[in-house]
């Protein structure tokens, strides 16, 4: 998405409006973005880090996606584990037992004493989110900050 235009001016009748919604609209959805990116790099780390490691492929296989709702603007964060395809795509094993990890199945329970790996973890990373969102959204009052903090180009990737 391009930086709109920054004001529209209308003069009508000796009366001169401007208005900066657009562009105001814009830093906030960027700014949201870029916060759920480092959002999205702390709690890579952190699952990372409460994987239970036998071979590795499971921390390998840990990905987050900041994604957008068609015909919606309001950016969201995925974190999770990669399906078949993504983990073929990035050259890796496909850890397909992570369903069974993180919710456990009919003959055994979740890692973590029946709590998995990845809820707890973010549920834990509960205050460092509201920091890193804090942050990024306080910069709003100071437009060159904003900026400064939003890089349209970069993608959410791997550790």
């Amino acid at each position: 998405m391009a930086v709109p235009k920054s004001v529209v001016r209308i003069n009508k009748d000796g009366v001169h409006m401007e208005s900066n919604v657009e562009r105001t609209a814009y830093t906030i959805t960027e700014l949201s973005r870029a916060a759920l990116r480092d959002v999205a790099r702390l709690l890579r780390r952190r699952i990372k880090e409460a994987a239970p490691v036998d071979t590795g492929n499971l921390r390998r296989n840990v990905g987050s996606w900041v994604r957008s709702t068609k015909g919606n603007e309001v950016p969201f964060l995925q974190v999770g584990v990669y399906d078949k395809e993504r983990a073929h795509k990035k050259g890796l094993q496909h850890a397909f037992y992570a369903p069974y990890l993180e919710l456990g199945s009919s003959r055994q329970d979740a890692v973590n004493h029946g709590q998995g790996f990845i809820r707890p973890t973010v549920m834990s990373s509960v205050d460092d989110i509201r920091r890193i969102q804090g942050q990024y959204l306080s910069a709003i009052e100071e437009e060159n900050k904003a900026l400064g903090l939003i890089d349209e180009d970069e993608e959410v990737a791997d550790d």
